[in-house]
């Protein structure tokens, strides 16, 4: 939204009434003047003394030579000239101020009507412009709170849409299975076993959607941004979670490699939700990184301020087309929506927010070798990161401005 300031542009009709309001409290002021001489001058002949006073009085303002430099009389009309100049001035002036304050109420009168991308362009003086740049601040600030609020009903709706496609899928899986079941639409008991069997499956897909959705819900509530931080050890935590997925790299056939560039690090956050977002982020290596055999978990210590968390396999790079949408929710990989990955597509959006309400920021790169999600964390809590060149040269940076 633009607001090119201008002065304001008066109408054909405004620039007559102006001349008009001169030209009537011009000929009311030489009427007063010509009051005021002739009351002066009938009081000069009927008081002949006090006259000779005020002409010796005027007389004595000579120089040394004896010339005089002003008389009474003259400096009497200058001074009756320039008191007309300022009243004719402050008349014309609240003239125009009205003038100005009508045009901001018509301007008003059009952003009331719902063209609330239009803001007072006018350049004023003084309080006047004080009071357009506030209603110009208070227009921007409704703008966005519309906008934000049509954002957020866009969101729920699209999350309900999302919602309710996730689920309709297995949930018909599991009333059809059930229903055959139902009907002893089987024919022996392994038919039997392999119907429950899908039917348990489904049930649990759904679940697991269930307690991502609650997640993700919970992570971004307003009241939920307020973190509880505590201090966390971050070598210690990042073992932790490296060691967990033993028994899910050994069926995988694949293997865990975690380090870090410290020893001993501790940072400000909430160890529940980074630990849920380094665990979501090695499912996701898990599940789509599949064709490869290793998984990489590192944390490096960036600067005094910066920590990075990186989660690499060696899989199936993400395509480049993807790479900006990967951190949506319920966004999955187009090569990757057809596979039995059990995934909900809510894995990242958990991620993204919980980087967010710490003060961070993702990024990710993918290449025919390795596929990069790196979790950019402030050591401190208040502080907020900002990518720098460099990164958004290397790597594709999702922002938490997003």
């Amino acid at each position: 939204m633009k607001n090119n300031s201008k002065s304001i542009k008066l109408t054909h009709k405004e620039r007559i009434g102006l001349v008009t309001d001169a030209i009537l409290t011009s000929l009311f002021i030489l009427l007063v003047n010509f009051l005021v001489f002739f009351a002066t001058e009938v009081y000069y002949t009927t008081h002949p003394d006090w006259r000779n006073q005020l002409i010796r009085f005027g007389n004595s303002l000579i120089a040394g030579n004896h010339i005089q430099l002003w008389s009474w009389s003259n400096g009497f009309v200058v001074m009756i000239a320039a008191l007309d100049m300022f009243v004719l001035y402050i008349r014309l002036f609240m003239h125009y101020k009205r003038i100005q304050e009508q045009h901001i109420i018509n301007d008003l009168h059009y952003i009331a009507d719902g063209n609330f991308d239009y803001t007072i362009p006018y350049k004023l003086i003084g309080d006047d412009q004080r009071i357009v740049e506030s209603i110009n601040v208070l227009v921007n600030n409704v703008i966005h709170s519309m906008s934000e609020e049509l954002k957020t009903e866009r969101s729920k709706d699209e999350l309900i849409s999302n919602v309710s496609h996730d689920i309709r899928t297995p949930l018909t899986s599991i009333i059809g299975y059930l229903g055959l079941i139902e009907n002893k639409q089987y024919t022996s008991e392994e038919d039997l076993a392999k119907y429950v069997h899908i039917a348990y499956s489904k049930a649990r897909q759904m679940k697991t959607l269930a307690d991502d959705l609650f997640e993700y819900t919970k992570i971004t509530d307003k009241d939920y941004s307020k973190l509880n931080t505590r201090k966390i050890e971050m070598k210690a935590m990042i073992d932790q979670i490296a060691a967990g997925f033993d028994l899910e790299m050994a069926e995988k056939d694949m293997q865990m490699h975690s380090k870090t560039n410290f020893d001993k690090l501790v940072i400000d956050g909430s160890p529940t939700d980074l630990a849920r977002a380094v665990n979501n982020l090695i499912n996701n290596a898990l599940k789509y990184g599949h064709d490869g055999h290793n998984i990489y978990v590192e944390g490096f210590r960036v600067n005094e301020k910066e920590l990075e968390i990186k989660v690499s396999n060696d899989g199936e790079k993400i395509p480049e087309e993807s790479i900006k949408h990967v951190f949506d929710r319920f966004y999955r990989v187009e090569n990757s929506r057809n596979k039995s990955t059990g995934g909900t597509g809510l894995g990242l959006a958990i991620v993204y927010e919980v980087v967010n309400i710490h003060g961070g920021y993702c990024s990710v790169a993918s290449n025919d070798e390795l596929t990069t999600f790196t979790l950019h964390l402030p050591i401190k809590h208040g502080d907020k990161l900002t990518p720098n060149k460099h990164e958004e040269g290397q790597q594709e940076v999702i922002e938490n401005a997003k």
